[in-house]
Order: structure tokens, then C-alpha cells, then sequence
């Protein structure tokens, strides 16, 4: 929060102490009668008058503003001390406030400033005789003020530290605004996935690799961010090898294995991994050379990445939630006002007195049941979607538990999952990939039994929906399941592959990210040796 916030806050507090200062110095003055201390009383109230009005202009600086008001009090105290000492007490207002606005820093400048004003003109004031008493009163005022200023100060940290919850949400507004009017600006967005393929092109261009790959960092582990040749069927583990270079920020090679980190000033963004193209044969000192130049020449490029992931990770966080809200707001409010409807529709058809009216109400039955049934499917997938803590495998064993219990269909699924994790939007598109094809299944094929298979080694990954039932139909008018599957697949660079099963009657569904996946050990050696 500024400074200038701060003072709205306090606004109505340090004019109410101005105030009520004022009223408790009048008093013993005109009770005197002494012309002198009454016209500097006045003009005190227009001094503190004055900071009030100036408290209202937010755009008016604060510190100089404080040092003002205490240096022109300290200035009519000292006019004052030639006849009564009455108005020292002024200057502890000026403590006050700016403990209360600036904490304890701003409360010692103005006490600085208070200081050299009143050292100033007590000195410079010829007739004043600077008495025991009077160094004692002005002594004595100061340690009150420097009290009530640290006390203010005390109040200010702690509301520092613990901000409210209005002021936490406006500087979430004020941040979400700088990022709208800068992501105007941004020339080639903040897609993570393009941002990639960007490197990707830029890095052939200095080395001819084949299967490259850029990992990133997740709470999963280190996960592959985009596939780049996705029907390269001969690149081996380089797990050691990412980690290697996540570990050290240094190129490294082995055995036709070449990786890179992407860094900027945060550190190791990712990691560019691929394969030297056999047709290729570079000298080891100029392969050295451009892979320890490579991070610096797509310098650019990685913070691009690393903002775009930043965002995204906002993003997802804001989508889950959203995911979970609307699918609490249909379990509550739809499905519920559905399940009603239900149960008024069962008691007409019991009241029914001729057999069409009474079919009519089954009819009516039958298809609210499909409604509620696809509504209960759509409130699961916003919920399972929403939940990265389970794996791929994970979550498609619910989904197939879920469908099971409501189509009353065996679903078996078969997991083949390795302790690494694809990224969030990988494994969500090849759940509804899955969820699509046994949804397919239960619908349309006449299954009576649903297998799936589930096998994940980033950066690959293999998903199989196979049913028993009466094989592939023609593909109606009004069907769009098929076109957005393969959508989704061509989204993560995945082959999407729909058949007549081989082996019996029904439909075979696979999609695949990558294939042959090795998982012998690498032996890791730095780019500079």
C-alpha cells in the first residue's frame, strides 16, 4: 500500500487529533488573555487547517508535507516561548501523525526536522533566556511526542503486515490490470505450447536434432512441455540427462543425446533435449561451442516462456476453482430441480388412467433419466478435471468406477503408469479423449464389457478404449464426438486411431503421444569436456 493510502486511511485520526489539540491549547490561552500566544494559536489552526485540506489531495507528496507542518509548529512554539510555554505541547501532534502514516522512519525524520527548527530560532531569538525550566519543558514535550509517534508507529507496522482483505483484493485488481495492458503488447502471446515450437525451429536452425523435446519444472516433476517430433520412434530415456542439466544450468551430451537449459535471470526456465541427426556429423569443439551458446542466444525466448508459464499456472489455478463452483452449482441446483421433476413425473404416471398417457409418461421418463445420467457425467468430469492431485491412470480408473455404477457395464481398466507425470493440459485432454471413447461405448456400440488401457512414461503416453460391441456404424449428421477427439489429439501433438477391434467384435480407440520409450540409464557427460 503507498503512502498517500496510507493517509486516507488515517485521515479521519490525525485530523481529530489536530482537533481536539487545538481545543485543549486554546483554552489556557484565552483564559491569559495574552495577545501574542492567542495570534500564534490562530495561526497553528491554520497550519493544521492547511495539512488537513492537504490530506485530501491524494496526489500531494506525504513526507514533505509532514515535514512541513512539524517545522512551521516548532517555528510558532518557539515565537511563543518568549511569553508562555503553553503552546510546547503542539509538537507532539506532528509525532503523532507521522508515526501513524509513516511508521517509525517517518516519525525520526520529522522529529529531526522539529529539532533544528526549534534549536534554530530559541537561538536566534535574542530576548528569550533559555532557563533550566525551560529546557526541561521543551525536553520533557519532545520524549512525550517521540511516545506517542513510536506508538503510532507500532500501529502502522502492524496493519502494514497484516493487510485486509479489501486492500489484499485491490492490489490483486491493480496487478491484474498492469498484466491486461501489458499483455496487449506482447507480440507473440503467451502460449507456452508456440512459444516452444518457436525454440524449437530457432535451435534446427543451429543444430539438426530429431525428436527434441522442451521440458519444463512442475509440482510432478520434470515434464515434457511440447513434443517435437511426435512420430520419432528411436529416441531413448534422457531422463538423467534433463535432470543433469536442470541440476548444473550447463549444456551436457551423451551418445547422440544432446540437452541445453533455457535460462533467465530466475534461473533454469527448461530444458532443450534431442537427438544429433545421423546424417550430421558436427566437430565435437563446434558442437560444444553452440551448445554453450545457444542459452544465451535464445535468452529472449526464455523469458517468453517463463512468463507464458507463469501465466498459465495462474490461469489453471483460476480454472480449476471455476471448474469446481459450476459443478457444485449443478449438483445443487440443476440436478436436484431435475431429480424433483422426476419424481412428479412418477407420481402422475401412478394417477394414469388410459395406457397411451400412461406410455407417454414412461417416454417422458426414460428421457429425463438420459438428461440426468449425462448431467451426473458432466458434474464428474468438472470436479476429476479440476483435481491434479491424481495421476492420468487415476483418474480415468474413477471415470470407468463412475460409468460402470451408472450404465451397469464392466469397465476394466489396466494401468501402466511410471512415478513421472505428463503436464496438467496432457493428461486433461487424454481423460476426455477416454471419457469420450467409454461414454461412445456405453451409448451407441451395445457393449457388454469395456476394456481400457493406460500406460504413461513421459514424454510418452498410450490410452486404448476397446469394447465388445457391434463394431464401428456410419457416422451421423448430428455426431461431432469423433471430430473433437481428434481436435483434442492434435492439440498435444498426440495420433488419434479409430478401428473395428482385430481380435472380436466392437471398436478399438487408441491415442498415442510418442512411442518407444526406453529406460536404460544414461551415463551424463558436460558439453565443455
Amino acid at each position: 500500500m503507498t503512502d498517500v493510502d496510507e493517509r486516507s486511511r488515517y485521515a479521519t485520526v490525525t485530523a481529530g487529533a489536530r482537533v481536539f489539540a487545538l481545543i485543549v491549547l486554546a483554552a489556557p490561552v484565552a483564559f491569559t488573555g495574552d495577545y501574542g500566544p492567542i495570534i500564534n494559536v490562530i495561526l497553528l489552526a491554520a497550519v493544521w487547517m492547511a495539512a488537513i485540506f492537504v490530506e485530501g489531495m491524494h496526489r500531494a507528496p506525504v513526507m514533505p508535507a509532514l515535514v512541513i507542518e512539524a517545522s512551521l509548529v516548532s517555528f510558532l512554539v518557539a515565537l511563543t516561548l518568549a511569553d508562555s510555554n503553553v503552546l510546547v505541547a503542539a509538537q507532539v501532534i506532528p509525532l503523532f501523525v507521522a508515526g501513524l502514516v509513516r511508521g517509525s522512519r517517518g516519525m525520526l525524520e520529522v522529529l529531526g526536522a522539529q529539532l533544528v527548527v526549534l534549536a534554530s530560532s530559541v537561538f536566534a531569538a535574542a530576548q528569550l533566556e533559555l532557563s533550566s525550566d525551560l529546557l526541561w519543558v521543551l525536553f520533557t514535550w519532545e520524549m512525550v511526542g517521540l511516545g506517542f509517534g513510536a506508538s503510532a508507529a507500532i500501529v502502522h507496522n502492524i496493519r502494514v503486515q497484516e493487510p485486509t482483505t479489501t486492500s489484499s483484493y485491490q492490489d490483486a485488481r491493480t496487478l491484474i490490470t498492469k498484466l491486461i495492458d501489458l499483455s496487449g503488447d506482447l507480440v507473440d502471446g503467451l502460449d507456452p505450447v508456440s512459444i516452444s515450437q518457436n525454440i524449437l525451429d530457432l535451435t534446427r536452425e543451429e543444430l539438426p536434432l530429431t525428436g527434441a523435446v522442451v521440458y519444463t519444472r512442475s509440482t510432478y516433476g520434470i515434464t515434457p512441455l511440447l513434443q517435437g517430433d511426435v512420430a520419432a520412434d528411436s529416441v531413448e530415456s534422457r531422463d538423467a540427462l534433463v535432470s543433469h542439466v536442470y541440476e548444473t544450468g550447463l549444456a551436457a551430451k551423451d551418445d547422440g543425446e544432446v540437452a541445453f537449459p533455457l535460462v533467465t535471470e530466475v534461473g533454469v526456465v527448461a530444458v532443450v533435449a534431442g537427438g544429433i541427426n545421423k546424417s550430421f556429423a558436427p566437430n565435437q569443439d563446434m558442437l560444444n561451442t553452440t551448445l554453450r551458446d545457444l542459452p544465451r542466444k535464445l535468452l529472449p525466448e526464455a523469458v517468453q516462456l517463463d512468463t507464458a508459464m507463469l501465466f498459465t499456472t495462474i490461469r489453471d489455478e483460476a480454472t480449476a476453482e471455476e471448474r469446481h463452483r459450476l459443478a457444485r452449482d449443478l449438483h445443487d441446483g440443476v440436478a436436484q430441480d431435475l431429480a424433483a421433476l422426476g419424481y412428479l413425473i412418477d407420481d402422475i404416471e401412478d394417477t394414469a388412467t388410459e395406457p397411451d398417457q400412461e406410455q407417454q409418461l414412461q417416454a417422458l421418463r426414460g428421457e429425463l433419466s438420459k438428461v440426468v445420467t449425462e448431467l451426473r457425467r458432466s458434474i464428474f468430469s468438472l470436479r476429476n478435471e479440476a483435481n491434479n492431485a491424481r495421476t492420468l491412470g487415476q483418474s480415468i480408473e474413477a471415470l470407468a468406477g463412475h460409468i460402470e455404477s451408472r450404465a451397469g457395464i464392466p469397465v476394466v481398466v489396466e494401468l501402466d503408469e511410471s512415478g513421472d507425470r505428463l503436464r496438467p493440459v496432457i493428461e486433461a485432454e487424454l481423460l476426455r479423449i477416454a471419457q469420450e471413447g467409454i461414454n461412445n461405448a456405453v451409448k451407441h456400440a451395445r457393449a457388454s464389457r469395456i476394456d481400457v488401457s493406460c500406460t504413461v512414461r513421459p514424454p510418452h503416453a498410450k490410452v486404448t478404449v476397446t469394447d465388445d460391441g457391434r463394431g464401428l456404424q456410419g457416422v451421423r449428421d448430428d455426431s461431432h464426438g469423433l471430430r473433437i477427439m481428434r481436435e483434442r489429439a492434435r492439440r498435444i501433438g498426440a495420433v488419434l486411431d479409430l478401428r473395428n477391434a482385430e481380435e472380436h467384435s466392437g471398436v478399438e480407440l487408441s491415442v498415442e503421444l510418442r512411442s518407444g520409450a526406453g529406460t536404460a540409464p544414461i551415463a551424463v557427460f558436460d558439453a565443455a569436456q
